[in-house]
């Protein structure tokens, strides 16, 4: 037979952690669909990481308090240098066809 103390067992792991994060960014203004990438354990901190698109966000949270103690938003230079991802690309195939339909009506083509 159980008995109840009146306490509850208080249990904060990952998915509360990553949740609390979810939650956490979106109170920022950040509502995007985020994918978490990473959780760990440093002491009594949960490290998050999670990651939408260009941006990576990494929050920190005491295990015992449940309280955000760091968090840190970064662009992901990777993508944000990509060729493909970029406007140039977009500038340069507008800049092509301009060249095209401009030598079309020379008579050049």
């Amino acid at each position: 037979m159980s008995t109840a103390t009146g306490e509850e067992v208080s249990r904060f792991d990952a998915e509360n952690a990553t949740s609390q994060t979810l939650d956490f960014l979106k109170r920022l203004g950040y509502k995007q669909c985020w994918q978490p990438m990473k959780v760990s354990m440093d002491g009594e901190l949960y490290i998050v990481e999670m990651m939408f698109q260009k941006l990576t966000a990494k929050v920190q949270i005491n295990s015992k308090t449940k309280e955000i103690k760091e968090y840190e938003l970064t662009e992901n230079e990777a993508e944000h240098n990509s060729f493909f991802n970029s406007k140039k690309l977009m500038i340069i195939v507008v800049g092509a066809a301009a060249a095209v339909v401009l030598l079309q009506l020379l008579g050049v083509f």
